[in-house]
């Protein structure tokens, strides 16, 4: 991501988080199904805030892939957010630093490496290999898979799978695939 985009996905992201509204009852239902129990008591001890990214980007990256995995992923990559206990202000001074290589204070230091934390936390409890290498950024399985969440968390544009028409989701027939 260019320099630019990256100060823009942050910017975007810093005010949803100040929007963000904690998870409906229909939603909690919906996460207590994708993951297993020991997945989902990592997810409940995130903040709300997360708790509603990785909601989003699960709902995102499912209809994209219809994948149980990767929505499994989606809604675990930030679990490791949850050791620092930062609010916008102290994420975003947190990640300012880290961009001008600043020595961070322990809490921003774990915020920064949430990522690592997380895929130990998850790894721990015995999480999909999937959710414990998107935590931890490290590309792994099926390439569409792996890209879809990558731009759901990004907020990007999912690019449909190849086979599978953008407008209508119908699988085309191989004949007409390019």
């Amino acid at each position: 991501m260019s320099p630019l985009r990256q100060v823009w996905h942050l910017a975007k992201r810093f005010f949803g988080v100040l929007r963000s509204r904690p998870l409906g009852p229909g939603d909690q239902d919906e996460v207590r199904q994708a993951l297993s129990r020991e997945e989902a008591a990592l997810f409940w001890q995130q903040q709300f805030i997360d708790q509603r990214h990785a909601y989003d980007v699960a709902r995102r990256v499912d209809q994209a892939t219809g994948n149980a995995d990767a929505k499994a992923a989606a809604l675990l990559h930030d679990v490791g957010k949850s050791h620092s206990r930062l609010g916008p202000v102290g994420r975003s001074m947190a990640t300012l630093l880290a961009a001008l290589r600043i020595p961070l204070p322990a809490s921003w230091g774990r915020y920064r490496a949430h990522g690592e934390l997380g895929a130990q936390d998850l790894e721990a409890v015995g999480a999909r290999p999937l959710a414990v290498a998107f935590a931890a950024g490290e590309a792994t399985g099926d390439r569409y898979v792996w890209d879809a969440l990558v731009a759901a968390d990004n907020g990007t544009r999912l690019l449909p799978k190849p086979g599978i028409d953008a407008e209508t989701g119908n699988t085309m027939p191989s004949e007409v695939q390019k």
